[in-house]
């Protein structure tokens, strides 16, 4: 029996670059046809390799730009306004990125009495909420029966797992991902001077739960065909 291991960006790399997916096998530093089928196509080994041809610096930078603020559209101060994202680039090619209020940027500085806020700060306040939410011990029992009125073919011990691990993994989550399920859980985000509110969606968390479903193996099957 081998013991498994973390997945981390070296084996992410090394499953990318597996030509056994296209149906080939290695001899020596050769690729061959094989006898097994491929179970993903030419044109998806291509596309992929063309991002991973791409400077890293660069694909972090796109990725960066195209999803830079997880709050956006669901951040408010306590005025009902809403906080828009903003961001200042240093002489240094450093980014700062921050929510400012939409009254400021309308009237005058101050006039919603928040000042422009850190993005990272605020969004690791939020994020910490949550987090604590979905450590909350009792929170499985009150939200599983709930979920399996919605669906109940809904294993309650692998449920439990997946979102004990959820919070365990949360770190290596692709931002996109991470923005997905802040937006899933999150309906509104109250800012006031000295205090932060979240506000989650009703039926936020069992629609979280019925995500993190394991597939049946039927479907898991077809997924490889």
């Amino acid at each position: 029996m081998r013991e498994g291991k973390p997945i981390d960006k070296s084996l992410v790399y090394k499953l990318l670059n597996n030509r056994v997916y296209l149906g080939e096998i290695r001899h020596r530093d050769q690729w061959y046809a094989g006898e097994h089928l491929p179970i993903i196509s030419r044109e998806l080994w291509d596309s992929v390799h063309a991002i991973l041809e791409t400077n890293g610096r660069v694909r972090g930078n796109t990725t960066r730009a195209k999803v830079p603020y997880l709050l956006r559209g669901i951040v408010f101060g306590n005025d009902g306004r809403a906080l828009s994202p903003w961001h200042t680039t240093k002489k240094n090619g450093r980014r700062y990125r921050y929510y400012v209020p939409q009254r400021d940027a309308k009237e005058h500085a101050g006039a919603s009495g928040l000042s422009r806020l850190p993005a990272a700060e605020l969004e690791s306040a939020v994020l910490d909420q949550l987090r604590a939410i979905l450590r909350a011990p009792n929170l499985l029992g009150d939200m599983l029966p709930q979920a399996i009125k919605l669906d109940p073919t809904l294993d309650e011990a692998k449920i439990t797992v997946a979102m004990t691990r959820l919070d365990a993994i949360w770190d290596q989550l692709f931002p996109a991902e991470q923005t997905r399920i802040v937006k899933l859980l999150v309906e509104k985000v109250i800012v006031s001077p000295n205090d932060l509110e979240v506000r989650l969606r009703a039926n936020g968390i069992e629609r979280l739960v019925l995500e993190l479903r394991p597939e049946p193996v039927e479907q898991q099957a077809e997924a490889l065909v």
